[in-house]
């Protein structure tokens, strides 16, 4: 099975994904083909899973009084719905199955999808609607990101399209110099410039 989301996800398998050699040699011959810049349309029947998704688990986040470590001016429905798609269109990118689960209680896991190689590359995505905009990892959450291998930006504005920025390994925004303050909350900043396409162009010694 190649597809991978959160645990507790139909297509999950827990934290590590299991591949029939077959289907893995043919995943990363597709990942090697995918570039920053490209771009990702969601169709009516995604946009509309969208929606669901953020307007559960908006209400699941109430229900349980989890804090909001958004980093945004909007209100947390529409910046519930901008992540989702992010989500959603990056996972549609790499051929992986998107979290869609929005009854989970707290705590939430850390990453929205799981991508080759083995035993599974943890993923956070983060998106902003701005095309020039940084990748941003609130520093409340600093501490607690062992559970995360790399960060994807995506940017994009509902209804869509969103375009792949590429990716930055955790332990290299997770760092002192790139504490930056924006929006009255101090964050861990990455210019696009920084990130890559792929996971295996970073020799992450802990993954590889």
């Amino acid at each position: 099975m190649i597809f991978a989301g959160r645990p507790g996800t139909p297509f999950a398998g827990g934290l590590r994904l299991r591949y029939p050699p077959q289907k893995f040699s043919a995943f990363l011959t597709m990942l090697s083909k995918i570039k920053i810049g490209q771009v990702i349309s969601l169709n009516q029947a995604e946009r509309k899973l969208a929606h669901f998704v953020a307007k559960n688990r908006n209400g699941n986040n109430r229900h349980f009084n989890t804090t909001n470590l958004k980093i945004s001016a909007d209100d947390p429905a529409t910046v519930d719905l901008e992540g989702v798609c992010g989500e959603i269109a990056f996972c549609k990118l790499f051929n992986v199955y998107p979290d869609i689960d929005t009854d989970r209680e707290p705590p939430h896991p850390l990453y929205d999808a799981v991508i080759p190689p083995p035993p599974g590359v943890r993923i956070d995505v983060k998106t902003t609607k701005y095309d020039g905009g940084k990748l941003l990892v609130d520093s409340r959450k600093g501490v607690k990101t062992l559970g995360v291998d790399y960060y994807a930006l995506m940017t994009g504005q509902f209804p869509g399209p969103y375009t792949f920025r590429g990716f930055i390994a955790r332990e290299h925004i997770i760092q002192p110099h790139k504490l930056g303050l924006l929006g009255g909350h101090k964050s861990y900043m990455a210019d696009q410039s920084e990130l890559i396409a792929n996971p295996s162009d970073c020799q992450s010694a802990h993954l590889f």
